[in-house]
């Protein structure tokens, strides 16, 4: 897979036979990293990597973003092989995440209530040629979990404190349980409810602010996004 970027925007380059689409205005053959010209504009051709999949995904609903799902990634220690349990689908973004670490040899579970977001995340997952990796079922990832011995369960729903207990079923002794949420307010539920399966407990959030690098100064971007989300983990003992 390849990305390209003009000065504004960055386009992911998704494969079709022995062409590459480039979002909905042109069909290349022979992409190759470099440079190229498309009309009147030139773009850079680069390898895409993990950041080029999140950024260039379709929003339906509030995603859980680049620096959040990083450190997920990081406290739950997903790796190649691990098998992850993910509850809410929403765009599709976390998942992708997901998969690209726990590919090739892992398998990631998504459980999703709404048949409609299952469908928009099936588009932007589906760009991304570790998708086979990917198992989407319609269902409820409070009750419905089939799957036991998971490494990893991770939940961004309204009441994550309702999937606690099918998480301490499904998981295997260590295996951490992760919960997005937006509001204090469910953070301490949350937390309260894990405190009685878990161990290990974090909450936390991650805060990121750009730099602007100018030619006669440097300063902080003008324009920030102080929170997005709040984090709870627990490991299972």
């Amino acid at each position: 897979m390849f990305v390209l970027m003009d000065r504004k925007r960055r386009y992911l380059a998704e494969k079709v036979g022995e062409m590459h689409k480039i979002g909905d205005f042109a069909v290349v053959r022979g992409l190759r990293e470099g440079e190229l010209q498309l009309g009147l504009k030139r773009y850079h051709v680069l390898r895409a990597n993990l950041y080029d999949y999140m950024s260039t995904l379709k929003r339906k609903a509030q995603i859980i973003n680049i620096k959040d799902a990083a450190y997920i990634i990081a406290r739950c220690g997903i790796r190649s092989g691990y098998r992850v349990v993910e509850g809410g689908a929403g765009s599709g973004s976390l998942t992708t995440a997901l998969l690209y670490f726990t590919s090739p040899n892992g398998k990631v579970y998504t459980y999703e209530l709404r048949k409609d977001f299952a469908e928009f995340a099936k588009k932007n997952v589906g760009r991304c040629q570790f998708s086979e990796n990917w198992v989407l079922k319609i269902g409820d990832v409070r009750k419905d979990v089939e799957e036991r011995d998971v490494d990893a369960f991770v939940v961004d729903i309204p009441d994550p404190w309702n999937a606690v207990e099918m998480a301490y079923e499904a998981l295997k002794t260590s295996g951490c349980f992760a919960a997005y949420i937006p509001t204090y307010n469910q953070l301490e539920r949350v937390y309260r409810e894990m405190k009685k399966y878990f161990v290990d407990m974090e909450a936390c959030e991650i805060i990121k602010r750009n730099i602007v690098v100018g030619e006669v100064g440097t300063r902080p971007d003008n324009v920030e996004v102080a929170h997005t989300g709040f984090m709870v983990f627990g490991r299972k003992i």
